[in-house]
């Protein structure tokens, strides 16, 4: 949304941003983006004026709201912008309701500006109903901008809010998904001590009171030998064009090699800023850690070098500081609450994936697919999903049912329980295998497995 801002007093430059960001917000949410909205910071005085000029009422008050939309004028119905009004908020009236409420004064500007948009837009607080309506509008955006009104809110610091995307990349089995799963809190990403576990580009998001960060998981960079490879390369090499900063996760364990030279070439060619995160160091001897990073620090100019323990969380929150300096400031692009964007269909398959990875040797991993056939309620609630693993040879589909079928029985004992942790509540798990000849060789099948959709 067009935000123009008048000023007849002074305020920080920071609080003019997140204005722009809250109307930016609220122009999505109610897709009235190509819109123009005029907000005047104004003092006591001013606004007092313009309350007896126009709505007969003798004093000052916090917030003003003056509707275009609904104009019969034909140069603002045919306009190419179209105009919903003007906004004017008391700056003395918002410092003193901050103090009198117990927050920040951007908070109030931001709620006393949130407040006025919705009434361009239809809503009113004059009849018990319509202003619960309008009350309920007001906290969902507030919390999606991540500032709230109340006292007992945490305090919002009044930095601009920042937000964009990181890419995670590296070797097979260095530890992407552990470090995603560990930022985020919970597990999204699918983990196993086997290599090339992660298949699909899978966006993962943390958002803290001053910043949004969005994770692109990435597959391991490695020399394909099936085109399910050559997608998994063009996936993770995709990525690094969209991101706003890259994190290159390696193996504190392991030697440099020509993995790790691979992607460095690859990375000569992005001018994104890269930050080399050493994993896994409460595996090595504290004092091995300082040669690695001379080492690596000899091979490319890295924006900063965070040794870290994907495992215990040892410092994380020091990766997410220097990743947070090259963010852009901007509005959240998801709402607070949510881990993901990836629907609950290919989390549930990438569970029982990930449960086949553990209890399966090492001729079958590699050559599984799982897609979810059916996923429904039951009536009495209880979400039924039949799953469907591939594999592509007869020999495999034994090895993986088992004796008696023991083996596909541990796999679904195994990923219930996740799933239900995932979905909250009851969960019937009916798991099939089927065999699928050369699947990872046909660009028919990789695209209806859901590996090769843009």
């Amino acid at each position: 949304m067009k935000t123009i801002i008048s000023k007849d007093v002074e305020v920080a430059e920071n609080i003019e941003v997140e204005i722009k960001r809250a109307a930016d917000l609220v122009g999505r949410l109610y897709d009235v983006e190509k819109s123009e909205v005029s907000i005047t910071l104004t003092d006591d005085a001013t606004i007092h004026k313009l309350n007896k000029k126009y709505r007969n009422i003798d004093r000052a008050t916090d917030v003003l709201s003056f509707a275009l939309r609904e104009s019969d004028e034909p140069e603002i119905l045919d306009a190419e912008v179209e105009t919903l009004g003007d906004i004017i908020i008391s700056v003395e009236r918002a410092k003193a309701q901050a103090e009198e409420f117990g927050h920040t004064f951007l908070r109030e500007v931001i709620f006393l500006e949130v407040h006025g948009l919705l009434h361009l837009l239809g809503y009113d607080h004059i009849e018990d109903e319509d202003r619960v309506e309008m009350e309920g509008e007001q906290k969902f955006i507030m919390e999606r901008l991540g500032i709230l009104r109340d006292a007992a809110a945490e305090k919002v610091s009044d930095a601009p809010f920042k937000s964009g995307f990181i890419a995670v990349i590296g070797r097979p089995n260095v530890g992407k998904s552990t470090l995603i799963n560990k930022i985020i809190g919970q597990k999204i990403a699918i983990t196993s001590n086997k290599p090339q576990t992660t298949r699909s580009r899978i966006q993962c998001i943390l958002t803290e009171s001053d910043a949004q960060f969005i994770f692109l998981d990435t597959p391991g960079i490695h020399k394909p030998k099936f085109k399910l490879g050559e997608y998994m390369l063009k996936a993770a090499g995709g990525t690094l064009k969209e991101v706003d900063a890259i994190f290159f996760v390696i193996d504190a364990t392991e030697k440099f090699g020509g993995g790790e030279k691979y992607i460095l070439e690859r990375l000569s060619t992005t001018t994104k800023p890269v930050i080399l995160v050493v994993n896994k160091i409460d595996l090595i001897d504290r004092e091995k850690v300082l040669p690695i990073i001379a080492d690596y620090q000899t091979r490319y100019n890295f924006a900063a070098i965070v040794p870290i323990s994907a495992a215990d969380g040892s410092n994380i929150d020091d990766l997410l500081a220097e990743a947070k300096k090259y963010l852009p400031e901007g509005i959240p692009y998801y709402p607070a609450d949510m881990v993901t964007d990836q629907p609950e269909r290919l989390i549930v398959a990438e569970i029982v994936r990930e449960k086949i990875l553990h209890v399966t040797e090492d001729e079958v991993p590699h050559s599984v697919a799982v897609d979810i056939e059916e996923f429904s309620v039951r009536k009495n609630k209880t979400v039924y999903i039949r799953a469907v693993i591939y594999v592509e040879r007869d020999s495999q589909k034994g090895i993986l049912i088992g004796k008696g079928g023991g083996l596909l029985k541990t796999v679904g004992q195994n990923a219930r329980p996740e799933i239900e942790m995932l979905l909250g509540g009851k969960v019937f798990l009916d798991l099939w295998v089927k065999v699928k000849r050369g699947w990872r060789n046909s660009d028919g099948a990789i695209q209806d497995f859901g590996f090769g959709g843009k």
